[in-house]
């Protein structure tokens, strides 16, 4: 199961805090720039002259027990060329309350619904591959407690619901017809501080997925964690475990597999990298469990007081030894390379402007490969309280 996560790009119009500690605020960048094959299809080589604009709104309060993020986005990219447009939405919450003085709970919630392919933020992961210039709809909640039963031991439990569709257009193309599925689940773990820079831990989750069209499936998932300070500025992270795993249905199997992470970040005064490997078992729109492994890289190094530029890598790897299409070519195995780059300089301490720079490339068996390469220019603007 996916953890909820969301980050906004763009520029800030902030309102001033009021007295219960309410903050308001808005972001929003435009961009026009050229881009071959937005939809990042098979076969499609040709290119078209693009415009995109995005809006984010982002409401946060606190108190003397409780925070409240409230955080949406908006962004609509027009092409020409006959490519069209396309557009991405999406609205999340997170609530965090101190219960008592040992126990804590925070509640999150997400809903997506985008066909964006090659204009997308760099810090959003891609889940799969089939998804990308399609249109999916994703509805996303979880419930976490934890309590600090001692100096150096925490329990964490929670639950967690997810809901993905897709729209009229997921019915053409790429082996068959995309389902509906929902997954529930439920975990926990146990975390023990060895001392001031390393701990260690045990988690387990269960699962299950429940699919419109393809055989129901479970999973169970125990782990073992760990998380080191390696120096003031490295830090590395992980997890360790096996993936019981189930597929129900007139040929259902049983499988068992390994489930296993690892995050190595950096911060210096002027750069942060982080390095990001994962490998589980997600569920899928387009046929039973399959294998997921990622690989994400990012740079961020500010090159003086006024410009800084980043860099953003990924690849996405998925497999089963099922058919994941009906009656059509089994797409056992799907990649996606991803690599991002982007210059931004203030203009002024309110305005900055800059460049960015994307390419894609996605492989899915039975089919050709597909590529699309974008460049852009875009302005960003802070407007209210910096």
């Amino acid at each position: 199961m996916r953890r909820f996560r969301f980050v906004l790009l763009g520029a800030a119009v902030a309102a001033p805090a009021t007295a219960q500690s309410l903050q308001l605020s808005a972001l929003a960048q435009s961009e026009i720039g050229y881009a071959t094959n937005p939809f990042l299809a098979a076969g499609v080589t040709r290119g078209t002259i693009l415009a995109s604009t995005s809006i984010a709104p982002r409401l946060f309060y606190q108190t003397s027990r409780s925070t409240t993020a409230v955080q949406g986005r908006y962004s609509r990219e027009t092409y020409f060329n006959d490519f069209g447009h396309s557009d991405s939405a999406t609205i999340g919450l997170v609530r965090t309350d101190q219960l008592s003085q040992y126990l804590v709970s925070t509640l999150t919630a997400n809903f997506d619904t985008s066909d964006r392919a090659t204009i997308s933020d760099p810090s959003q992961i891609v889940t799969d591959p089939l998804n990308v210039g399609r249109r999916t709809r994703s509805l996303m909640g979880s419930y976490q407690l934890q309590w600090q039963a001692s100096a150096r031991d925490q329990l964490s439990y929670g639950a967690q619901a997810t809901h993905v569709s897709y729209g009229h257009k997921a019915t053409a193309g790429l082996g068959g017809v995309p389902s509906s599925y929902s997954q529930y689940g439920v975990n926990a773990g146990y975390n023990h501080s060895l001392d001031a820079r390393t701990s260690v831990g045990a988690q387990v989750t269960l699962s299950a997925v429940k699919s419109r069209l393809y055989p129901d499936s479970r999973t169970i998932q125990p782990a073992l964690t760990a998380k080191r300070q390696l120096t003031a500025v490295w830090e590395i992270d992980g997890h360790v475990g096996v993936v019981f795993s189930h597929i129900e249905g007139p040929f259902a199997k049983s499988t068992t597999s390994l489930g296993i992470g690892v995050n190595l970040c950096g911060e210096y005064p002027q750069t942060q990298i982080c390095l990001k490997f994962n490998r589980d078992t997600q569920p899928s729109g387009y046929g039973p469990l399959r294998t997921s492994s990622s690989m994400v890289g990012s740079i961020t190094h500010k090159l003086d007081e006024h410009s800084r530029i980043s860099v953003n890598g990924e690849f996405l790897r998925n497999s089963s030894s099922s058919f994941s299409t009906i009656g059509a070519q089994p797409l056992r195995n799907t990649k996606l390379l991803r690599g991002l780059a982007e210059y931004d300089r203030d203009i002024t301490q309110r305005v900055s402007a800059g460049v960015g720079g994307q390419y894609q490339w996605r492989s899915l068996s039975g089919y050709p490969d597909a590529r699309a390469y974008t460049g852009t220019v875009h302005v960003k603007a802070k407007l209210g309280r910096i």
